[in-house]
């Protein structure tokens, strides 16, 4: 049974304040880029935070190959994201995560990225929280859901955790809500601007399939339930 998706301009988050979790520079784009619209153009993306470094996308064979490659997905990650939300100030942040190395739970670097986004739920006082849901087949996006849960708890304050598929299949939720449309040129602009994952820019390595790259107008946001996200 398909649940319906409710506009989100008519559900109870139509006015929260959100934080993108993505795992990659480039699942932003392709997980939330109508999202991410539409609250930067209404006040409500409090930012946009990314899981992992980047460098394992390209085969890096000494430090100052993987030390571009990580600027250079950086770089890119920052021009998306100004697309997206035409020139508005929302600046990104990273954790560097070694890309394909996610750190276990409880460990001292995840309790630390855990302390990051919790003190960031309640400086910006985040209402939501978009990520990469549980059951994506890329261990990263996997983690990006685990840290979100954790960081909610910590942070002692409500928040919404809502799932959104890139690779895998749509998760199964209870409530779904769906963006407002988005201009198709914009999101395919925004992801033009991650030029390592299209073109051979920085040698061979990943290339992001083609039909990857025909995004929908719109975004389906799947509502965690409280219950799978408690110890």
């Amino acid at each position: 049974m398909v649940t319906q998706a409710t506009p989100l301009a008519q559900s109870p988050w139509r006015d929260a304040r959100w934080l993108v979790l993505a795992p990659h520079a480039d699942d932003e784009t392709l997980g939330t880029g109508a999202l991410i619209a539409d609250t930067a153009s209404r006040d409500r993306l409090a930012g946009v935070v990314f899981l992992t470094d980047g460098s394992g996308s390209h085969a890096c064979e000494t430090r100052a190959e993987r030390t571009a490659l990580v600027r250079r997905r950086r770089h890119e990650a920052a021009r998306a994201l100004s697309r997206l939300t035409a020139h508005a100030n929302v600046q990104p942040a990273f954790l560097d995560w070694r890309d394909a190395h996610p750190y276990p739970p409880h460990s001292a670097d995840f309790a630390r990225s855990v302390r990051r986004i919790a003190a960031i739920l309640r400086h910006q006082r985040i209402d939501a929280i978009a990520t990469t849901a549980a059951g994506e087949p890329h261990c990263d996006h996997a983690a990006c859901f685990t840290l979100a849960v954790h960081a909610a708890r910590a942070a002692r304050r409500p928040v919404s955790i809502f799932e959104y598929a890139v690779w895998g299949e749509r998760p199964a939720a209870t409530r779904v809500v769906r963006t407002r449309s988005m201009p198709p040129a914009i999101r395919t602009a925004a992801l033009r601007a991650h030029r390592s994952q299209l073109t051979g820019l920085m040698g061979e390595g990943f290339r992001l399939p083609r039909a990857q790259q025909r995004m929908p107008a719109t975004d389906l946001l799947y509502l965690v339930r409280p219950d799978a996200t408690r110890p």
